[in-house]
């Protein structure tokens, strides 16, 4: 099974991204933090794409999060969801895509596939 690590801290849209991503026939591990979804990396070598928001309220933005599981030996690629229309100038890597909110089933699929 595809496993998404799916990063969100607004628990709306993490229910209703997470039942998207299962209704397509992902498996989903959800965390709700920068230190949840570390933690979580941390222990499953499963995880084929990470999908976060990139401003998280506690501590690092998605982006951050995302350089520093890379840098601990993480190297699955990063999908980024965000409000603002355009992907940060500051951090986005190549092996980065950005999903602007909101989206529909459509789009979310399309910004992970080939990545899981």
């Amino acid at each position: 099974m595809k496993t998404v690590l799916l990063v969100e801290d607004n628990p709306d849209v993490l229910e209703i991204t997470a039942y998207m991503l299962e209704d397509a026939g992902y498996e989903v591990v959800a965390a709700n933090s920068c230190e949840q979804a570390m933690q979580v990396a941390s222990v499953r070598a499963d995880i084929g794409v990470i999908l976060t928001d990139l401003n998280l309220n506690a501590g690092m933005s998605g982006i951050e999060m995302a350089q520093a599981m890379h840098k601990d030996g993480l190297k699955c690629p990063l999908v980024v969801m965000s409000g603002d229309a355009h992907p940060p100038a500051n951090g986005f890597q190549s092996w980065m895509r950005y999903l602007p909110k909101p989206f529909d089933r459509q789009m979310l699929l399309r910004a992970i596939t080939g990545y899981v």
